[in-house]
């Protein structure tokens, strides 16, 4: 009888939080996020509209709204893991090897103590592969910073916004950027070109040295 009276009527607040209850349990939602929810909507809502069928909907709405934004922060981490994961520090690490052995190699042509043209193009390729070698230590550092900040800003509004009860606590958990690390990516991304651009002169030098 109070539930068929909680539905029709103008709901009171403790039969706000047994219909909350009740949803709570035939959903399997958090019992307590509901009451909350239920407590917030009772002090939101004009009287003339506090209905059970509102209160209803309402929870299956904002329970939906919190489950597909906690999902969301959550792809925005996945992002930042694909953007900045395995392939990426691998990447970096094979521009670094490549400039490393690149300066080897120059300083064995410079060692060789050849024609004055000889030397000049050993000591530019020396210098080029070098600034290779020594842009990789900033650009992995960026890549770990970028990729730690991402992840934990995405993993903590993904909770904030799973974990809501108003919609107020769920509007807090969205109002978060986004792009946490972007920076640090993009200077690594940089980093990354002027190495590969780097070796690329580099080894060009080499070979014009050797071959002229």
């Amino acid at each position: 009888m109070k539930d068929s009276a909680a539905h029709s009527g103008e709901l009171t607040i403790d039969d706000a939080l047994r219909l909350a209850q009740t949803w709570a349990a035939a959903h399997h939602a958090d019992a307590d996020r509901s009451r909350k929810f239920a407590v917030q909507w009772h002090q939101d809502t004009p009287a003339s509209d506090r209905r059970g069928d509102a209160l209803l909907r309402d929870l299956a709405f904002f329970f939906q709204a919190a489950s597909k934004d906690a999902a969301y922060w959550q792809s925005v981490g996945d992002f930042s893991e694909e953007a900045t994961g395995v392939w990426g520090v691998q990447a970096l690490k094979a521009l670094a090897g490549l400039n490393a052995v690149g300066l080897l190699a120059a300083a064995i042509l410079l060692a060789a103590h050849g024609g004055s043209a000889y030397t000049a193009g050993a000591i530019g390729a020396c210098v080029l592969f070098l600034a290779g070698v020594l842009l990789a230590y900033p650009a992995l550092r960026l890549i770990r910073i970028s990729r730690s900040r991402a992840n934990a800003a995405a993993a903590s509004q993904s909770r904030e916004a799973g974990s809501a009860s108003t919609w107020e606590q769920l509007r807090s958990a969205n109002d978060a950027n986004p792009n946490v690390g972007r920076q640090e990516r993009k200077l690594a991304v940089r980093l990354a070109a002027v190495m590969a651009i780097t070796a690329t002169i580099g080894c060009a030098v080499l070979v014009t040295t050797v071959w002229l």
